[in-house]
């Protein structure tokens, strides 16, 4: 940043969220007392359904959102989880071709947390023959993003509690209303919100003395 203050808005920060349709709510300690066993039972899910969104943005545009799910031809699109498959699928047909046609593949420095499937070997392997070694930040490369660090992280201390105030407004009922708000709150981010939030980051970086601790009450 010293040599190039420019350098940080061309970091593609990448992160996923989960939102949940109805919200979590633990009812473990709920009881109804009756006079007699009733002999009946009620079966519901014992989570909400959610939606797993993959979302990657710079200081001046938005790719995504992305959601990692498969069709059934019982139940319809079933959430499925991030491994390292999914994942690699994701950046290889998706991410990729759109930083290809933004024309941003060469001068884009990519970033993602630690997960377990981002840091695979395929994965690895993918990154360093797009990105070169040099423009790539996470763990088991050669600039690794901090582990446990969401202060840090602009996806996680600005975008998405943004989303999640904005995409529960209008009081999805179904997972594809819900997914439609996310879409929708997504296409409607200025890029000066975007530009704004990453200059949130170098300011976070000005409060690194804090020894690692939480910085979120010293920051305006």
């Amino acid at each position: 940043m010293e040599q190039d203050t420019t350098w940080v808005f061309n970091i593609l920060w990448t992160d996923e969220a989960n939102f949940s349709l109805h919200g979590d709510v633990n009812n473990h300690n709920c009881h109804i007392w009756a006079t007699s066993n009733p002999r009946e039972y009620t079966q519901k899910p014992l989570h909400s359904p959610k939606v797993t969104t993959w979302c990657d943005f710079m200081g001046s545009f938005i790719i995504g959102p992305f959601s990692f799910e498969t069709q059934c031809p019982v139940n319809g699109w079933i959430t499925e989880t991030v491994n390292a498959q999914r994942y690699l699928t994701l950046l290889r047909e998706t991410v990729v071709p759109c930083l290809i046609q933004r024309g941003q593949i060469s001068n884009v420095t990519f970033m993602q947390d630690g997960a377990t499937s981002h840091a695979a070997n395929p994965v690895k392997a993918f990154l360093i023959q797009t990105f070169e070694e040099d423009r790539i930040v996470s763990r088991r490369c050669r600039y690794t993003w901090p582990p446990r660090s969401p202060d840090l992280t602009p996806a996680h201390f600005r975008l998405r509690g943004y989303l999640k105030s904005r995409v529960y407004l209008s009081g999805p009922s179904s997972l594809s209303e819900l997914k439609d708000a996310i879409r929708r709150e997504v296409s409607s981010i200025h890029p000066d919100m975007s530009h704004s939030v990453v200059a949130g980051f170098v300011t976070r970086l000005e409060c690194l003395p804090c020894g690692g601790d939480h910085v979120e009450h010293i920051l305006v």
